[in-house]
């Protein structure tokens, strides 16, 4: 027997909000890249991020008064943007699939309600799928918001931001050559030679994409006869720092390998929001799901981002001024 449209919004609707807490679960905490992130809760919009630099304040004793040390109020703007969902579904196309869904293993409509299915089979997994190379790869566009990849920006654009000369926030730079498959290996180990003193205890993984995570096991294999050192709680280690090598599904593409200390690495949401699914409507033959969230990511200290540049011709902040004042033992 088929199902109506008007059937489907109002069994859409009563699944939705019998498993609200599930669904806003899914919807935030299942990317691969939101797992490594602190989360900053309760954001919308622009939000500072303050930093304060102190300069040398010790010196020699005498008895008279000698000021020394001066302290810079820096402000780097997190930014959240709205994002949306407008999920359309026909009733007889979704049914025909959810019936083949339930053939296939073998289970009966009471085992999996067609509104469950939909939810949880084929939404949800998108809208997890989406987030991962949002946060990654996003590039924020407010005339062309409609086009997948533009509702907001991702690490990439961030930290190719950070890069331009003349940044108030610049990250740390690390010249890289071209990365393949028989010199990433020396790359990496390279990059965190030429991590900043005071950063390289607080740094604890390095991030790449998933495709050049597999070209360092094999290059390390070809060079050294073994796989790079692995343990469950940490994964892939590397070589010189021991720190956990991370691929990111969302970088596939990108050949931007990064650092920064866990708790710099942020994922702006807002879990006081309305609920995820704000509306279900039917309309002529057509079932409409609308859901709304904020969703943001950002790095608190730009200045505290180790990132390596392709043909890179600098090392460090990008002036010496900046890398006196956040790491001393340069110069």
């Amino acid at each position: 027997m088929g199902i109506n449209a008007s059937q489907l919004r109002d069994e859409l609707g009563a699944y939705s909000r019998t498993n609200n807490k599930e669904i806003r679960s899914m919807a935030y905490q299942k990317s691969v890249t939101a797992k490594y992130m602190r989360l900053v809760a309760s954001v919308k919009g622009k939000f500072p991020a303050l930093q304060a630099i102190t300069g040398h304040v010790v010196q020699g004793f005498k008895a008279v008064w000698q000021p020394l040390g001066t302290t810079e109020f820096r402000v780097n703007p997190l930014v959240n943007y709205r994002q949306k969902v407008n999920y359309p579904i026909q009733p007889d196309t979704i049914q025909a699939s959810w019936l083949a869904d339930l053939y296939s293993e073998n289970k009966k409509p009471q085992d999996m309600p067609i509104s469950q299915y939909i939810i949880n089979q084929q939404l949800m997994p998108a809208v997890v799928r989406d987030r991962e190379l949002l946060i990654c790869k996003g590039v924020y566009d407010a005339n062309d918001l409609q086009t997948f990849g533009k509702s907001m920006n991702g690490i990439v654009k961030i930290i190719t931001d950070a890069l331009v000369p003349g940044n108030a926030n610049p990250v740390f730079q690390v010249p890289m050559v071209a990365i393949t498959s028989s010199n990433i290996t020396d790359q990496v180990t390279s990059f965190e030679q030429a991590i900043p003193e005071p950063l390289k205890d607080l740094l604890t993984k390095v991030f790449m994409s998933k495709s050049n995570l597999e070209k360092y096991r094999l290059d390390y294999f070809k060079k050294y006869g073994v796989y790079p050192s692995y343990t469950d709680n940490k994964g892939y280690l590397t070589i010189l720092g021991e720190r956990e090598l991370i691929g990111l599904p969302g970088l596939n593409g990108s050949d931007l390998i990064f650092s920064t200390p866990d708790e710099n690495f942020l994922r702006l949401i807002d879990i006081n929001d309305d609920p995820v699914i704000t509306d279900i409507q039917a309309q002529d033959y057509d079932v409409k799901i609308f859901m709304e969230w904020w969703e943001g990511v950002q790095f608190w200290t730009n200045q505290m981002v180790v990132a390596g540049v392709i043909d890179g011709t600098v090392t460090g902040l990008g002036t010496p001024a900046l890398n006196e004042q956040y790491y001393p033992t340069l110069n």
